[in-house]
């Protein structure tokens, strides 16, 4: 299986969020994964971000670790850099105005993968609501 996560499913395990078990599925039965680039900088500045404001901010060792398990992930995950072809699909679908500016371009990502790739069959992997009802519109599967 084709799997495209956003951030929210990474944040979700490294955090360890309440949907963590769901989280930690979803990434464990994905034969296959791939994101944005976008997801490399999210997940970079949200770990930073988390750590400045949690009851582990004075340990940099939990910083360290967490970023180490971070990279671990986002080596398993073909990333595509956020291009002109990115933009161009944005502009071509119009429905993609529904959803936040980086949700759009984590969605415009997948449909590039499905348009470029011979499996058209990519899940996309959210914890976000409006993220996925959009994903929808555009026939994709979704957790």
């Amino acid at each position: 299986m084709i799997a495209y996560f956003d951030s929210s499913v990474l944040l979700t395990i490294l955090l360890n969020e309440e949907r963590y078990d769901k989280a930690c599925s979803l990434w464990s039965n994905a034969e296959f994964c791939l994101s944005s680039f976008l997801l490399r900088i999210e997940t970079n500045i949200s770990l930073h971000r988390s750590h400045k404001i949690s009851v582990h901010k004075d340990n940099d060792f939990w910083l360290s670790q967490k970023m180490n398990e971070l990279h671990g992930m986002l080596n398993d995950i073909h990333c595509k850099p956020i291009d002109s072809s990115i933009e161009q699909i944005i502009i071509q679908n119009k429905k993609l105005a529904g959803c936040k500016s980086l949700d759009a371009i984590h969605i415009a990502t997948a449909l590039y993968f499905r348009e470029n790739s011979r499996e058209q069959n990519i899940t996309l992997y959210s914890f976000d609501k409006n993220m996925l009802a959009i994903a929808k519109q555009f026939g994709f599967e979704t957790n």
